[in-house]
């Protein structure tokens, strides 16, 4: 397998998993990274449809950003969903605190 073939299945397959992150706003919340991934998997996406299907032959431009940004995505789905576990953590404690407070302040009515 030459590397021109890895090249446009890497590009591809990053152009997938790019999109998919933009779409389903899967473990991130940020409007910035969905934008990003949408903006990633656009151009992945086209440049991998022009090496498949336009290219005649001749040098090329491997872009090896397009096939290192899905590790990006990927660890920003890692914390994307460390922090949503702290924060409902969070929202949980603060719950009960607060209902904590409602009950202290019903019985002890001065």
């Amino acid at each position: 397998m030459s590397l021109y073939v890895v090249h446009v299945v890497g590009m591809s397959v990053s152009a997938v998993v790019l999109l998919l992150v933009a779409v389903t706003r899967f473990g991130t919340t940020s409007v910035v990274d969905r934008a990003l991934c949408g903006l990633g998997a656009l151009a992945a996406g086209g440049y991998a449809y022009y090496l498949a299907f336009q290219f005649e032959g001749g040098p090329y431009t491997f872009f090896l950003g397009a096939l290192l940004v899905p590790l990006y995505a990927g660890y920003k789905l890692y914390t994307g969903f460390r922090r949503r576990d702290l924060d409902r953590a969070q929202r949980q404690a603060a719950k009960a605190a607060q209902q904590a407070a409602d009950e202290w302040r019903s019985t002890r009515r001065w």
